[in-house]
C-alpha cells in the first residue's frame, strides 16, 4: 500500500486520546547565565529580524544590577550571555515592551523597586528608547518623581494612539502607603510628572490595562499589597481616582504579587488572576475575581489550593492545548513552575503540570520563539462605529502586527499604539467606514521564566510541535541487494483541537543523484491524536546497479500550512554490493 494511503487509513480507523499531555517539557530547553537578580521578562523582537528576543531587568531589591537582552538567533536559538546590557544599575523590577514614540520599534519601560540606598529609599521610572534595533545604553526618559515602583504597564488610557505608562507604587515591607500613577504620552514622549495618580493611597506590586466592562477603553487594575486588589475605570479616556472596585478576601493581609487580566471561565468577559504571597501575610493561593460584566467578584470566583510553601508570584494566561480556553501558567519562590489546565471554564485546585526542578519565579509569559507555530492572518475586519478607538484580535496570541489600514488608507506607526502581550490596539481616530488588520499569531507559543535565584538562570521552555513525528532508524546501518530497510514513525497531535499538516517524506540518493519525494499530502489529524510505531520499509533492488551504491537519506517531515517544518527526523543507510 502506498505511504500515504497507509497514513489516512490509519487515522482514520485510530481512536483519538481523552486529552493531551501538557507539551512543555519538565526541564528547561534553555537557560542563560545565572549571575542576574531577575525580575522583569518579556520577549520582544528588538531588532526586528522577526525571531523574539529575551528582554530582562535584573535587581529586585537584592542587587543593583542591569537591563538586559538576549537576541534570538533564530528558530528559538538563544545566547548564554546577554547580547546588550544597559550602562546603569538599579533595582530593577518589571518591565513592560512597547512602541512609545511612534517609530516603530519597541520600546522598554523598567519598574525601580527601591532607590540607591536601598530600603527607606525610591528611585524614578525608566524607559529605554529603541534605536532601530539597540536599546539606549542609558535610560532615554526617567520620571521627574521618585517612587516605589514594583511594575508597570503600558496602554493607552486617553485614546489618543499612543502608549501610557501605568506604575504601580508603594513599597509593603517598611515604606509608607503612596498613590498609584499614570504617566500620559503626548506626541511620543512620556511626560515627567504623572498626569494621573489614585485617589486612595496604598501598596501595589503589579499593574495591568484592561477593558474589563468591554466599553471601548482601558481600565486599570492594581494588585493590591497589605489590602484589596483595586479597579479604576475608564470613562471616555478618564481615568477615576475612585476605585470601582476593591476585593474583600484577605482584608490587610491581601499581598498581591503578580496579576494578569482574561476570560478564563468562557462567558466572554475579562476576569482577574492574581497571585497572593503569603511571605508577610497573604493566602499562599492563586485567585481569580470573576467579571461580574461592570466589576469582578469581591472574592474570589475560584484560588486554588495553598502553593507549595505559599510565596506565589508569576501568573500568566495562555492556551497551550488550543481547545479554547485559557490554561492558568503560575510559579513561586523556591518552587516550580506549573499549570492548571482549563477544562471548559473550570480550573482544578491543584496544578495539572510542574516543572521537575525548582527556582526563584517572578515573571512568566509567552511568544512563538522558534516559529514552529505561526499563522497569518490577512485583511481581518473589526466592526466599528465612528467612534470606537480600542480593539482586539480575533486570534491570539498576536505574535506581531503587518498592517492596520482604517477607511482604505494604511497608518503608520505613529498613528496607532499596539500592545503585544495584551493583544491590543489603539487608533489615534476611530474608523469610520472599516478598519482591517493584517498580524500574525502562534498556534505553538513558548514560555520564558524569570528567575532571581543567583545560582539559576532564566528559563526558555519550548513547546513541542503542533504535529509531532519521531522515528526509529532501521537496527542496520548497512543493507545489500535484495535486503529490505524496516524502521517506525510515531505521528502525534500535542493540541486538542485539529490541526492540519503536511506529511512530508523523501529518500535522497547518493552521489546528489536525486531526491525523490516519497509521500507530501494534507492531513488532518484529530484532538490529542496517536499513531505509535507506524511501520515502513524499503525493498532494496536486486540486482543493484553500481551507480545506486552508497548513503541514503530518508527524510520525513511535519510541515505546517505556511510549509514551515515542525518536527522530523532523518536516518542514513549505506547500500553494499
Amino acid at each position: 500500500m502506498h505511504p500515504h494511503i497507509t497514513l489516512l487509513a490509519s487515522l482514520a480507523g485510530a481512536a483519538a486520546l481523552a486529552q493531551t499531555p501538557i507539551p512543555f517539557p519538565l526541564v528547561p530547553s534553555h537557560e542563560t547565565d545565572t549571575p542576574g537578580v531577575t525580575t522583569g521578562g518579556a520577549f520582544a523582537d528588538i531588532d526586528r529580524d522577526g525571531w523574539p528576543d529575551l528582554v530582562v531587568a535584573n535587581g529586585n531589591d537584592i542587587l543593583r544590577q542591569r537591563v538586559a537582552v538576549y537576541r534570538n538567533r533564530g528558530n528559538g536559538v538563544f545566547p548564554v550571555n546577554p547580547d546588550w546590557q544597559s550602562a546603569d544599575i538599579d533595582y530593577h523590577g518589571h518591565l513592560d515592551v512597547g512602541d512609545v514614540n511612534g517609530d516603530g520599534w519597541p520600546d522598554v519601560a523598567v519598574s525601580v523597586y527601591i532607590g540607591p540606598s536601598g530600603f527607606g529609599s525610591a528611585n524614578r521610572v525608566k524607559l529605554y528608547l529603541n534605536n532601530q534595533g539597540t536599546l539606549a545604553s542609558s535610560p532615554s526618559w526617567t520620571s521627574g518623581d521618585l517612587v516605589n515602583s514594583f511594575s508597570c504597564a503600558l496602554g493607552d488610557v486617553d485614546g489618543d494612539g499612543d502608549l501610557d505608562l501605568a506604575v504601580a507604587a508603594g513599597e509593603s515591607y517598611q515604606g509608607p502607603a503612596v498613590r498609584d500613577r499614570v504617566y500620559f504620552n503626548v506626541g511620543g514622549v512620556l511626560q515627567a510628572a504623572p498626569g494621573w495618580t489614585s485617589g486612595v493611597l496604598g501598596y501595589a506590586m503589579d499593574v495591568a490595562w484592561c477593558d474589563v466592562d468591554l466599553d471601548g477603553d482601558l481600565d486599570l487594575v492594581a494588585a493590591g499589597a497589605r489590602g484589596g486588589n483595586r479597579l479604576y475605570r475608564n470613562n471616555g479616556g478618564v481615568l477615576a481616582g475612585t476605585p470601582a472596585w476593591t476585593s474583600t478576601d484577605g482584608g490587610s493581609s491581601q499581598e498581591g504579587n503578580s496579576l494578569i487580566c482574561g476570560d478564563v471561565d468562557g462567558d466572554g468577559l475579562p476576569d482577574l488572576c492574581v497571585s497572593d504571597n503569603s511571605q508577610i501575610g497573604g493566602s499562599g493561593r492563586f485567585k481569580v475575581y470573576r467579571n461580574l460584566g461592570t466589576t469582578f467578584t469581591t472574592t474570589p470566583w475560584w484560588r486554588s489550593n495553598v502553593f507549595y510553601n505559599g510565596y506565589t508570584s508569576g501568573i500568566h494566561l495562555l492556551d497551550f492545548d488550543r481547545d479554547g480556553d485559557l490554561d492558568l501558567v503560575a510559579g513561586g519562590w523556591w518552587t516550580r513552575t506549573v499549570i492548571y489546565r482549563n477544562a471548559g471554564g473550570t480550573l482544578p485546585l491543584a496544578p495539572t503540570w510542574e516543572t521537575t526542578g525548582t527556582s526563584v519565579v517572578e515573571a512568566i509569559f509567552d511568544a512563538d520563539v522558534n516559529g514552529d507555530g505561526l499563522r497569518v492572518v490577512t485583511g481581518e475586519a473589526k466592526t466599528v462605529n465612528g467612534t470606537r478607538k480600542l480593539f482586539g484580535f480575533a486570534q491570539r496570541p498576536v505574535e506581531s502586527l503587518q498592517q492596520v489600514v482604517a477607511d482604505g488608507v494604511p497608518l503608520l506607526p505613529n498613528q496607532y499604539a499596539f500592545h503585544r502581550a495584551t493583544g491590543t490596539l489603539a487608533l489615534a481616530q476611530a474608523p469610520q467606514t472599516s478598519l482591517l488588520l493584517d498580524y500574525t499569531w502562534s498556534e505553538a507559543a513558548d514560555l520564558g521564566v524569570t528567575n532571581w535565584d543567583q545560582t539559576l538562570g532564566n528559563f526558555v521552555f519550548r513547546r513541542r510541535p503542533l504535529v509531532e513525528i519521531s522515528l526509529v532508524p532501521p537496527p542496520l546501518g548497512t543493507y545489500r541487494a535484495g535486503q529490505t530497510v524496516v524502521w517506525t514513525e510515531t505521528i502525534a497531535s500535542t493540541a486538542m483541537n485539529w490541526q492540519p499538516f503536511a506529511y512530508h517524506s523523501e529518500l535522497e540518493f547518493p552521489g546528489a543523484l536525486l531526491t525523490f519525494v516519497m509521500v507530501h499530502g494534507s492531513v488532518m489529524l484529530p484532538p490529542a491524536f496517536m499513531l505509535p510505531n507506524w511501520p515502513q520499509q524499503i525493498p532494496v533492488p536486486s540486482p543493484l546497479p553500481a551507480a545506486l551504491l552508497g548513503s541514503y537519506v530518508y527524510r520525513v517531515q511535519a510541515l505546517s500550512p505556511t510549509g514551515a517544518v515542525m518536527s522530523g527526523g532523518t536516518f542514513t543507510v549505506n547500500l553494499i554490493p
